[in-house]
């Protein structure tokens, strides 16, 4: 039996994704346990003046040992103005669980440089930097906090605390997901410096990714003349919204001002709305798909196989599939997918998909994974062949690791794209489960420090900043002279 296909095998090194969002920063951590997100979000106070949120979401699986992890994190500007604090995350052994952990630091307007550190262990840690701009209030939003819970306030945390709010975040460990049948979309901004005799007007709205109006999913606020602060705590109930991504945009209109709003900021999340798995029950099956998917462990494998070319909404009726025990709903859900792909000829593009998934099996599997879990095998599926591969199974100052290239990515889950990379490493040096540990494609994990990450056993230094690229050519390695880069580079 395959279970919960998400939660795949944890990574052996500290990997970063950075995704630069307007005047926030999100950043996304994969490692041994927990995974974390962090975002910093830029507000301001009529008494303190400018200063930022830095919100940790992090997720961990079910643990026997306990975890403990030091996150230092620092914002400063070119003139020498800094904040900084240090922080230590304490899990005990437990269920899995997910949860949000805030650091409030003071700053200004201006351009700031934002470097947190992640040390899991003196041999183990990583470090990132981004960029966040903070502008002056003048007619401005703050940028969107989604929130699970907003209650009045009572004894809580600093950063928990916003004006007779308390704001319990949403985790966001990647894109925030609205899960649930009686889905409530809850949402906190802050409104800034309206001139002075002049009231404004806050709209939010949902729209499709492709910027359609939703129609009934939207409302406003009233703010009075010359507010200089005022917070807004909204909610939407969403229980009939379709799974699929959305943006969630919020409008800030002046009085006297009509032509344009003011101040614009929006967020973007996924829903996933069980309800539609209900569908199922009323899908006609066709006796030849019970033939096709098997029944049993087979019925499993076939279904959970999917997984690599399949959407994040479908991903996570996968795994409410898997957990349901139905094989009835397992059978039409193999029979829907395969003929809304497949329109033209459904049963042989199944059989076709399948003979791939054998041979990644045969290929990537072992007796503790099956080959589609594992990160080769789901991009060997997900995007095809690769153009070209440089295999070093006998690194001599490294980890054995792979680098496929593909001229192209055409994937039915994911954007066209060129000239894409990614990295596998086999830390444990035996077995055939190699992990990816970078990518330069969009929505995969990227690590800059992939080099070291490969290297990491005979690799020193003093900078927690140093990628590896623009070291020389070691006697015997290809890590920086291969196929693809030429002595560093990429």
């Amino acid at each position: 039996m395959i279970h919960r296909i998400m939660d795949k095998h944890p990574y052996q090194s500290l990997k970063l994704s950075i995704l630069l969002l307007m005047s926030g920063l999100s950043v996304f951590s994969q490692s041994v346990s927990p995974q974390i997100a962090v975002q910093a979000l830029p507000y301001w106070h009529p008494e303190i003046g400018h200063y930022v949120d830095v919100l940790l979401s992090m997720q961990r699986e079910a643990s026997f040992e306990s975890h403990s992890m030091d996150i230092s994190l620092v914002i400063h500007r070119k003139d020498g103005m800094a904040s900084m604090d240090r922080i230590n995350i304490s899990l005990p052994p437990g269920e899995p669980s997910t949860f949000v952990q805030g650091v409030r630091l003071p700053a200004d307007t201006g351009l700031w440089i934002v470097s947190i550190a992640f040390e899991h262990s003196p041999d183990l840690w990583d470090s990132l930097q981004g960029q966040i701009h903070i502008a002056d209030i003048q007619a401005s939003i703050s940028k969107i906090l989604l929130t699970e819970e907003a209650l009045v306030s009572a004894t809580v945390l600093p950063w928990m605390a916003r004006y007779g709010f308390t704001t319990q975040p949403l985790p966001q460990i990647g894109e925030a997901w609205i899960t649930g049948d009686s889905a409530t979309l809850r949402f906190y901004t802050e409104t800034y410096g309206l001139p002075q005799g002049k009231r404004g007007l806050l709209s939010y709205e949902l729209q499709s990714t492709s910027n359609e109006n939703l129609g009934i999913y939207n409302g406003q606020v009233m703010i009075p003349a010359g507010q200089v602060l005022q917070p807004n705590m909204q909610s939407m109930d969403i229980s009939a919204l379709p799974s699929g991504h959305y943006n969630l945009v919020m409008k800030l209109w002046v009085e006297g001002n009509d032509s344009a709003a003011s101040d614009i900021t929006s967020i973007t999340f996924n829903r996933y709305n069980p309800q539609e798995l209900e569908s199922l029950s009323t899908t006609s099956l066709m006796p030849h798909w019970v033939a096709l998917l098997g029944t049993g462990d087979s019925l499993d494998f076939n279904i959970s196989s999917l997984y690599p070319i399949a959407t994040s909404n479908q991903r996570r009726q996968l795994d409410h599939l898997l957990e349901s025990g139905n094989d009835t709903l397992k059978w039409r859900f193999g029979q829907r997918y395969w003929q809304e792909n497949h329109l033209s000829n459904p049963e042989a593009a199944c059989k076709s998909y399948q003979a791939i998934v054998a041979e990644v099996e045969r290929t990537y599997g072992s007796r503790a994974i099956h080959g589609f879990l594992t990160d080769r095998g789901r991009i060997f599926l997900q995007y095809g062949t690769p153009t070209l591969t440089e295999k070093r199974p006998f690194e001599n100052d490294g980890y054995p690791y792979e680098i496929w290239q593909y001229n192209q990515l055409e994937a039915s889950n994911a954007p066209y794209q060129i000239n894409k990379l990614f990295v596998f490493v086999n830390n444990s040096t035996v077995g055939r489960n190699y992990d990816l540990i970078h990518s330069n494609a969009i929505g995969e994990m990227q690590n800059p420090k992939w080099r070291i990450a490969i290297q990491k056993r005979s690799y020193i230094t003093d900078d927690i900043d140093q990628t590896g690229s623009s070291d020389g050519e070691k006697f015997g390695s290809r890590i920086n002279n291969n196929i693809f880069f030429n002595s560093g580079g990429g």
